[in-house]
C-alpha cells in the first residue's frame, strides 16, 4: 500500500507558532516532533512507499523532516502555486497503477486511539472496491468544520453538526482504479491536463482550486469508525486544546490572579508572567509575542496586513531554516553573539565565509566532520565534542563524512566563545536491565556460562530476552529506585514521552532485544509483517539483525531459498525432509551481523551465540522442525499453512550481510550494522571513552558484547561488563569508559 500525504497546506493562523514559510503541519506539535511526522509515523507499518504532496517553498522543510525516518521509500511531489487538494491527489491517481491501494491523510489532524485496528478494518473495505473514510464519534460536540452526514444510509459532507454526524479524521483509502471512477467526470478530464514534470505539477489550462470532498461521489463511501480520538490544530485556541491542556503543568509560564487566560511559551530559556488578566490569550516564541483577547474581532491577518512591509521576516520565517545540506536554528542572539544549532546532513557539506569583526566557533556534539579553511588549504576532522574557530572574512568548508545526521553548535560573537560554556545536558535516568529467560529444545549453556547470566534452576537456556515490554516474556529493571519492576511498569512509571517522539505512536513499546544460544539448530521459520501479523494475530510483525556474538567451527544459517519455489515443492521436501536442501546456507563467523525481513524464511544452525534486535513481536511459523520432539515427547506444532501465505518463493539474493565498514575517532571505532524503518543498530568498539548527545527522537538500548569498563549518563557511572544490557532514556546522555565493544539500538 502507498501513502499520499497531503502536507501543502499554507496559512499563518497559528502565527506566532507557524509562519507563512513554516506553516502548522512542520511545527513541533507533538513532543518533539510535527504533524507532518505523526502522519509519516503512524502508518510506517502499513505502507511500504510514502508519495508526499506539498508546494515546492516547503521542498526542504519535508527532506528535512524525513531525515528522521531512515530506510524510509518516499517520493516529494509539488505545487508550484496552491491546488488545494483535489487536483494534485486526482492527477498522481491518473499515474499510478489502477490496482495500486492508496491510503491518502491529511496533516492538520492529530489521531488517538486504535489505530492499527481501525487501518486493518479500512484496508478489509479496500479490497470490496469501496472508498474507506476514516471517522470518529465524539462524546462532545467537535470544534472544525469536516463532517459526515449518514442519514438513512446516504452519506454526504456537511460542514454543520448534527445528530448523525461523524467527524472525518482526514484518512481516506481506496484502490486507485475505485478512486478514480467516483471523481466527478468533467474534473477527472481537466486533471488529465495537468502534467507532472520533474516531480512538479504543471497545470496546463486547469484553473480550479477545489478540495476532494467537492469531487468525489459519496454513493460509495464506506465510513470506519474506530475507537479513535481527532483533534483538528485549525488556530491557536484548538492548539492549546490539544497540546496546553495536555502537557505538564509549565514551568517557564506563570498566571497569577488571573481568570480565563491561557499561555503557550515555546521559548524554554524565558519565563512569561500574567498578572490580574481576564479572558486573554498569550503565545511567545524565540522571536515574537502575540497577546491578545479571546473574542477579539480582528485577527492576525489583519495586523500582517498592516505592518508586513516593515515587520517581514517575523511574518515570514520561523528561526528554523531548512537548507539543501541541513538545519539552522537560531537558539538565541543579541549584536554581540549570535548562537545556532546545526544539523548537517549525511555526505552533505556547506561554504559559508566569515562576516568582518566576526568570529566563528562550531562545536560537534553528535558525529564526524570535515573541515577545511580555504586560505591555508588547512583540513581538519572533528568528533563528539571537539570545537574549530575561524577568524574574520576567513572562508571554509564543513563536509558530514558520515551515515548520519551530525549535530553541531556554531557560536558567532565578536570575541571567541569556549568550548565548555556550551550548555550540558541535564542529568537522567538510565537503568540495567535483568532478562526473562526461555529453556526452548535447542539451547545451550553458553548464555550462563560465556555472558554470566544467573540462569536459576535452568540448566539449558536458549534465548535471554533482555530489553522487552512484549506479554510473552518481560525484562525487569535491575538497578535503581525501580528495581524490581517489569519493564512495562517501567515505562508507564517514567512516562512514554522518556522514549523518544518516534515512539509515542506505537500502541506498545517497539523493540525487542534478545541472546541466542543455538546448541542445537531452530526450527525452518518465518515471520509475518505487520500488515498480515494486525490482521491475524494481534501483534507487530517482525524484522530482524542477527550479530554473531561467537561461532563454533561450520556454524552456518539458512536465509531464504537458492531457487524459486512452490508451495507445493515446499510442502512436499517438508515430508521427505529435505526442506534444507533448497535453502542458502551461509557460514558464519563472529563479528557479522545479518539482517531478515519478514516474511523471509530462515533458521540458525547449531554453534551460534547470536544477539538478536527484532520488532517486539512472538509471531513465529513453523515449516519445519527437523521431525524432533519437545521436552514432552510431542512433536512441536507447525505452521505450514500460515507460513505459505507470507513465505518470500523467490530466490533470495545474499544480500543480508552488513556491509557498512567501521569508521575510526578518537577512542573509538563505529560500525553501522544495519537499519530499517523499524530500528538502528550501530557497533562501538571503545578504546578510551564514547559520549552521545541525547537524540530526542529515540531511546537507546546499550548491550554489551565484549570486555568491561563504566556506564552512565557522565555524572553517574556504573561498573559493566560482557553479558549486560543497559535502557537510556530519549533525553540521557550516553557515556561509556573503558575497553568494551557495545551495540547501541535504536528506533
Amino acid at each position: 500500500m502507498k501513502c499520499l500525504i497531503l502536507a501543502g497546506g499554507s496559512g499563518d493562523r497559528l502565527w506566532p507558532l507557524s509562519r507563512k514559510n513554516f506553516p502548522k503541519q512542520f511545527m513541533e506539535t507533538i513532543k518533539g516532533h510535527s504533524m507532518f511526522q505523526e502522519a509519516i509515523l503512524r502508518n510506517i507499518p502499513f505502507c511500504d512507499e510514502f508519495l508526499i504532496i506539498t508546494n515546492k517553498k516547503y521542498e526542504k522543510i519535508v527532506k528535512g523532516q524525513m531525515q528522521n525516518f531512515q530506510e524510509l521509500k518516499y517520493t516529494i511531489f509539488m505545487e508550484d502555486a496552491p491546488l488545494k487538494t483535489a487536483p494534485p491527489v486526482v492527477t498522481l491517481a491518473l499515474n499510478l497503477e489502477e490496482d495500486e491501494e492508496l491510503l491518502i491523510a491529511t496533516t492538520d489532524n492529530i489521531i488517538e486511539g486504535e489505530y492499527n485496528k481501525c487501518i486493518t478494518q479500512l484496508k478489509d473495505t479496500i479490497k470490496q472496491d469501496k472508498i474507506a473514510v476514516v471517522v470518529s464519534s465524539p462524546k462532545e460536540r467537535p470544534d472544525g468544520k469536516h463532517y459526515f452526514e449518514n442519514s438513512n444510509g446516504k452519506i454526504k459532507y456537511t460542514s454543520s453538526w448534527g445528530k448523525n454526524c461523524v467527524v472525518d479524521c482526514g484518512i481516506m483509502g481506496a484502490k486507485v482504479s475505485t478512486l478514480l471512477k467516483n471523481v466527478n467526470g468533467d474534473f477527472l478530464e481537466k486533471c488529465k491536463n495537468i502534467q507532472i514534470v520533474k516531480n512538479l505539477f504543471v497545470e496546463g489550462s486547469f484553473d480550479e482550486r477545489v478540495a476532494i470532498a467537492d469531487i468525489i461521489k459519496t454513493d460509495n463511501f464506506e465510513l470506519v469508525n474506530g475507537q479513535l480520538s481527532c483533534s483538528r490544530i485549525t488556530d491557536i485556541m484548538s492548539y492549546y486544546n490539544f497540546v496546553g491542556k495536555k502537557s505538564d503543568k509549565p514551568i517557564n509560564s506563570i498566571g497569577y490572579n488571573c481568570k480565563d487566560v491561557n499561555i503557550i511559551n515555546t521559548a524554554n530559556d524565558r519565563l512569561v508572567v500574567a498578572n490580574d488578566l481576564r479572558n486573554i490569550f498569550i503565545t511567545n516564541t524565540k522571536d515574537a509575542v502575540f497577546i491578545t483577547k479571546k473574542d477579539s474581532k480582528s485577527g492576525i491577518k489583519e495586523i500582517a496586513k498592516l505592518y508586513y512591509p516593515e515587520k517581514k521576516q517575523y511574518f515570514d520565517d520561523y528561526p528554523i531554516y531548512y537548507q539543501d545540506w541541513g538545519v539552522e536554528e537560531t537558539l538565541n542572539f543579541n549584536d554581540d553573539y549570535k548562537i545556532n544549532k546545526v544539523i548537517l546532513y549525511p555526505k552533505c557539506s556547506f561554504n559559508d565565509t566569515v562576516l568582518k569583526g566576526r568570529v566563528v566557533n562550531y562545536v560537534v556534539l553528535d558525529g564526524e566532520v570535515e573541515t577545511l579553511k580555504v586560505k591555508t588549504n588547512s583540513l581538519n576532522k572533528l568528533s563528539n565534542n571537539q570545537s574549530i574557530s575561524f577568524e574574520s572574512r576567513e572562508s571554509y568548508n564543513v563536509t558530514n563524512v558520515g551515515k548520519r545526521n551530525v549535530v553541531m553548535i556554531k557560536t558567532e560573537n565578536k570575541k571567541v566563545m569556549p568550548a565548555n560554556e556550551v550548555e550540558k545536558v541535564d542529568e537522567g535516568m538510565f537503568v540495567k536491565l535483568k532478562p526473562a529467560l526461555k529453556d526452548f529444545i535447542w539451547g545451550g549453556r553458553k548464555i550462563k556460562e560465556v555472558l554470566n547470566k544467573s540462569t536459576g534452576k535452568l540448566d539449558v537456556v536458549a534465548e535471554s530476552w533482555e530489553l522487552s515490554a512484549h506479554p510473552a516474556g518481560q525484562s525487569k529493571i535491575a538497578t535503581g529506585r525501580y528495581k524490581g519492576e517489569t519493564f512495562s511498569d517501567y515505562i508507564e512509571e517514567i512516562g512514554k514521552e522518556n522514549l523518544g517522539w518516534k515512539v509515542q505512536s506505537y500502541e506498545r513499546f517497539p523493540m525487542l532485544i534478545k541472546f541466542i544460544d543455538s546448541r542445537e539448530s531452530l526450527s525452518v521459520q518465518v515471520h509475518p509483517d505487520d500488515e498480515y501479523a494486525f490482521a491475524n494475530e494481534g501483534d507487530y510483525g517482525k524484522n530482524e539483525m542477527w550479530y554473531i556474538m561467537e561461532a563454533e567451527k561450520d556454524a552456518s544459517v539458512y536465509i531464504g531459498f537458492n531457487k524459486d519455489i512452490t508451495k507445493e515443492e515446499i510442502q512436499q521436501r517438508i515430508k521427505n525432509n529435505t526442506l534444507i536442501q533448497v535453502m542458502n546456507k551461509v557460514p558464519v563467523k563472529a563479528g557479522e551481523a545479518y539482517f531478515i525481513t519478514a516474511g523471509t524464511v530462515h533458521a540458525i544452525g547449531g554453534g551460534c551465540l547470536i544477539c538478536e534486535v527484532q520488532q517486539s513481536s512472538n509471531v513465529t511459523y513453523r515449516l519445519y522442525d527437523y521431525g524432533r520432539e519437545g521436552y514432552k515427547g510431542k512433536k512441536r506444532a507447525l505452521h505450514i499453512d500460515k507460513a505459505l501465505e507470507i513465505a518470500d518463493l523467490n530466490k533470495k539474493k545474499l544480500d543480508n550481510k552488513s556491509r557498512f565498514s567501521a569508521l575510526e575517532f578518537p577512542g573509538y571505532t563505529k560500525q553501522l550494522l544495519g537499519q530499517c524503518k523499524y530500528f538502528v543498530v550501530t557497533k562501538y568498539k571503545i578504546k578510551d571513552e564514547l559520549m552521545l548527545s541525547p537524540t530526542g527522537s529515540s531511546f537507546r538500548a546499550v548491550i554489551v558484547i565484549d570486555g568491561d569498563g563504566k556506564i552512565g549518563n557522565d555524572n553517574i557511572m556504573q561498573t559493566t561488563e560482557k553479558g549486560d544490557t543497559w535502557f537510556f532514556g530519549s533525553k540521557e546522555v550516553l557515556s561509556i569508559k573503558g575497553n568494551l565493544t557495545v551495540i547501541v539500538a535504536g528506533i
